[in-house]
């Protein structure tokens, strides 16, 4: 009658399980929370418009970039639709993207600087061969290629 608890095949003894002493594989483990997964905080109605509107312009979307499809923050997408429309002729959109180059971009920067390790300006095939420099000599009119006027003659006579 000493002996009342249940033995383990293994010599151990197990713990009772009843009301208030569940098993052990069930219990919460040490350092971690009840529930994991349970309900996702919400974003506080209080928090500051700043806050609010990073969170939104650093969300993820898709878009493409140079014909190609990629995924990038808002912001970003929203520079290059903008960038895309500077390009075209929108001269409101050049003008936002001036200011923005101008309130965020170091002036002291020079383009190198900015390019980092990439080249300034890159050509296809197609434009390497249109813009040659022989084909942009062919184009180009000195003024020692012009024809000389009267004005001209007295101008020079006058120095």
């Amino acid at each position: 009658m000493a002996d009342d608890k249940p033995s383990d095949p293994t010599g151990g003894e197990t713990d009772k399980v009843g009301y208030g002493k569940p098993p052990k594989h069930t219990q919460f483990k040490k350092g971690q929370s009840g529930n994991p997964k349970g309900h996702q905080k919400s974003a506080p109605s209080h928090m500051p418009v700043g806050r609010i509107i990073k969170h939104c312009l650093s969300e993820p979307v898709k878009g493409q970039c140079n014909g190609k499809p990629r995924k990038m923050p808002k912001l970003q997408a929203i520079i290059e639709v903008q960038a895309a429309k500077a390009l075209k002729g929108d001269t409101r959109a050049a003008k936002l993207l001036i200011d923005l180059g101008h309130k965020h971009i170091a002036s002291h920067q020079t383009l190198a600087e900015l390019a980092g390790d990439r080249p300034l300006f890159t050509f296809t095939e197609e434009e390497r061969a249109k813009f040659s420099l022989k084909k942009l000599k062919e184009g180009i009119v000195f003024d020692d290629d012009l024809p000389k006027t009267q004005n001209d003659d007295a101008s020079e006579k006058e120095k």
